[in-house]
């Protein structure tokens, strides 16, 4: 892995990244100029989740790499901010549990889902939903079922088995 630091413009705050040979994020750190950090691992109500798009190029000179040691004591600042709420989320769904959710977002590790009933994010697998379902339904709001089958405690993600989508049903948002 690389760890990457982008200092950019005032009032952007600065950039933390993880990424793999090719520049891909696999987690991102945003650190405001008021000090309120926004992560990769949750959605944010401005921001959704935010993880860089497109792979970063590693040669740009605005990116400095740093030690893995600096991003993750960063990453563990965050984590442990949420980590009662985790302990709940990982009690409230062991393992083998039935779920519903909807798609959020698609990352480099899987299919993001919000688990709306226990307010959690779920991981599922992409080609496995992509395997067995039809594409039209391969879009956020899109609902699905799975079974709790671990815990990403990096990211603090319920990891899903056997997702499966509820017959091009979509998530109605209350606004």
């Amino acid at each position: 892995m690389i760890y990457l630091c982008a200092c950019e413009e005032p009032e952007l705050g600065t950039y933390y990244f993880e990424t793999d040979q090719d520049g891909v994020a696999l987690r991102q750190i945003v650190i405001e100029e008021d000090g309120s950090r926004v992560t990769s691992h949750r959605k944010h109500e401005l921001y959704h989740f935010m993880l860089a798009e497109h792979p970063i190029d590693l040669s740009d000179p605005s990116y400095e790499r740093i030690p893995k040691a600096r991003f993750e004591e960063l990453w563990s600042e965050v984590l442990l901010a949420t980590m009662e709420e985790w302990r709940q989320i990982k009690q409230a769904l062991p393992i083998g549990q039935k779920v519903a959710g909807s798609i959020e977002a698609f990352f480099p590790q899987g299919t993001l889902v919000d688990l709306f009933e226990h307010r959690a994010v779920g991981l599922a697998d992409t080609a496995f939903l992509k395997q067995h379902s039809p594409r039209e339904w391969m879009y956020p709001g899109y609902k699905l079922t799975a079974s709790v089958k671990g815990y990403d405690e990096i990211n603090q993600w319920v990891l899903l088995d056997q997702a499966r989508m509820l017959d091009g049903e979509r998530r109605v948002v209350e606004r």
